[in-house]
């Protein structure tokens, strides 16, 4: 079965939140934007909370100013990215390969109905899909604002309340085939703290790594001597390593 996807990453400062705006609204003037994108992509992206495609910051700074939080320090964690999906088998895909348009499905919205009652409809400032790479994928900003109307990313996504997330989220997205990972796995995940606009030198580095080079010369063993062989076992075995 299908494993429902959730990644979280926190907004700190000015420049990351326009670092993803820039990304995730692929705004090709923006240095950010991601350079592996299908520009042919059959079915669009789109925006469901965002329309007017303002900038991470703004948004996330007028949040915080509605909901009347008192005390912000210049370091506080202003947003979060939360990144949802499934696991690429997890959905329909026509001959082509290519996922079907899920802009307009129960999918998209069940996502965006988890989100509003997971951390409140307010504190979702933007929600994208996206359908322009591989995998259909959405992009929130959430500002991370308790219930208390205070500013506090750690109350709300620490390590414990982190793995409840990844259950509730599974649960929301049983309805269509997904299930959770394995808790407590040992799995290392890569972080989603992209380096905005470094695609296209990834994949230049790949494709540098995957050339293919002269065939290596065959390796010749040295004669076992009668006596000593463990020490002549393991002599050329690091010769050959």
């Amino acid at each position: 079965m299908p494993y429902a996807v959730i990644r979280v990453a926190k907004i700190k400062t000015q420049a990351h939140a326009l670092a993803a705006t820039g990304h995730n609204y692929r705004q090709e003037q923006h240095p950010h934007s991601i350079a592996n994108a299908d520009k042919d992509a059959p079915h669009p992206n789109r925006e469901y909370v965002n329309h007017e495609q303002k900038d991470y910051w703004s948004l996330l700074e007028a949040r915080i100013q509605e909901a009347g939080v008192k005390r912000v320090r210049h370091d506080s964690v202003r947003g979060m990215e939360v990144i949802l999906t499934g696991s690429p088998e997890g959905f329909i895909r026509g001959q082509d390969g290519r996922a079907v348009d899920y802009s307009k499905s129960k999918w998209a919205q069940d996502n965006l109905n988890f989100l509003k009652e997971k951390f409140g409809a307010k504190n979702v400032v933007s929600f994208t899909l996206h359908q322009d790479e591989k995998t259909p994928h959405i992009h929130a900003v959430l500002a991370p604002i308790t219930d208390k109307n205070t500013l506090s990313a750690d109350q709300l996504f620490n390590p414990k309340s982190l793995r409840q997330l990844q259950t509730d989220y599974a649960q929301a997205m049983a309805p269509h085939g997904m299930e959770r990972g394995v808790e407590h796995s040992q799995a290392k995940h890569d972080p989603m703290q992209r380096l905005y606009g470094l695609e296209a030198q990834h994949a230049q580095r790949v494709a540098e790594l995957t050339r293919p080079t002269a065939p290596a010369p065959a390796f010749q063993l040295s004669d076992p001597p009668l006596l000593g062989r463990d020490e002549w076992k393991a002599g050329e075995e690091a010769r050959i390593n």
